[in-house]
């Protein structure tokens, strides 16, 4: 639809987001609301719109300027329900689809006429609590997280869990770090170890260096069956989540000198994967004089 002047008309009535909703969620309520298809509301919103995913993910200047008149909101508002701002490295750590949810969110919404709203949050696979309420977060499709199924003992405190949750959040939204970039230590937590000493009763087949971090991680995952990703694609599954980030704020506050004793626990090409992740954290900040 176009105005005489070859302008996009602005949909006559606008839906407002909930807090934290994802733009391509936002998106698709309005199709629902005036019955056409997600992709005919997406090809009127934006021509060059390629998929739902592609929406959220980033949007040109022109894009959030043509966004923002349609949906008669400020370009801010556009940007802040994308990952557009999210920091490169921590895009690995964005999920395709919802993995987890906000029982008391979802709730919420659904009493205010959104209940197919999704969350940004509900893709962040950094987090183990909902940034809107504060809520624990439960496995997508799972209901409340007191009943979600999972029932893996904690290996680390929740303060150590939502230090490393913080830690993550804040250097992925707002690019704050301290000594180490949070995603750095993530992908060393997650390199394979030396094995030794060997436990014929229990064998693992793939101890990462977490284990010597937060001891009991490797049994933990060797329990819940799952495998446990490459630092390229972090996403853990929630159960496995609280030790992951606990591991990350205990190496954050234990400082530098931690690196090279992790370091002396790998072996092979593991060894040489650590040393180069490791020279970048531990590289002296360039003189600005």
């Amino acid at each position: 639809m176009k105005s005489g002047d070859g302008a996009k008309k602005q949909l006559p009535v606008v839906l407002p987001p909930v807090p934290d909703e994802l733009l391509s969620s936002w998106i698709a309520r309005h199709a629902a609301f005036y019955g056409v298809s997600l992709r005919a509301m997406l090809r009127h919103a934006d021509p060059d719109a390629r998929s739902r995913r592609a929406a959220d993910a980033h949007l040109t200047q022109e894009q959030e300027e043509l966004l923002a008149h349609i949906f008669r909101r400020e370009v801010l508002d556009i940007r802040r329900m994308t990952f557009a701002n999210i920091s490169s490295s921590a895009r690995r750590l964005v999920a395709a689809k919802p993995i987890q949810a906000c029982s008391a969110c979802a709730t919420k919404n659904k009493s205010a006429d959104a209940n197919a709203a999704i969350l940004r949050s509900w893709l962040q696979a950094w987090r183990i609590t909902c940034p809107v309420c504060g809520y624990q977060l439960s496995v997508a499709g799972q209901g409340s997280a007191t009943n979600s199924g999972e029932s893996l003992p904690s290996l680390a405190s929740s303060e150590e869990a939502l230090g490393g949750e913080r830690l993550l959040d804040d250097y992925a939204e707002r690019g704050a770090q301290t000594w180490a970039s949070p995603i750095d230590l993530l992908r060393l937590l997650l390199i394979r170890r030396d094995p030794k000493p060997i436990d014929p009763d229990h064998w693992i087949e793939t101890p990462k260096v977490l284990d010597l971090v937060v001891p009991g991680f490797d049994r933990q995952a060797e329990t819940a069956g799952t495998p446990i990703p490459s630092g390229d694609r972090p996403i853990l599954p929630l159960a496995l989540r609280p030790a992951l980030l606990a591991g990350i704020a205990i190496v954050e506050r234990s400082g530098p000198e931690i690196i090279a004793k992790l370091h002396a626990r790998t072996i092979g090409a593991s060894h040489v994967h650590f040393g180069t992740i490791a020279a970048r954290i531990l590289a002296p900040e360039p003189s600005t004089s």
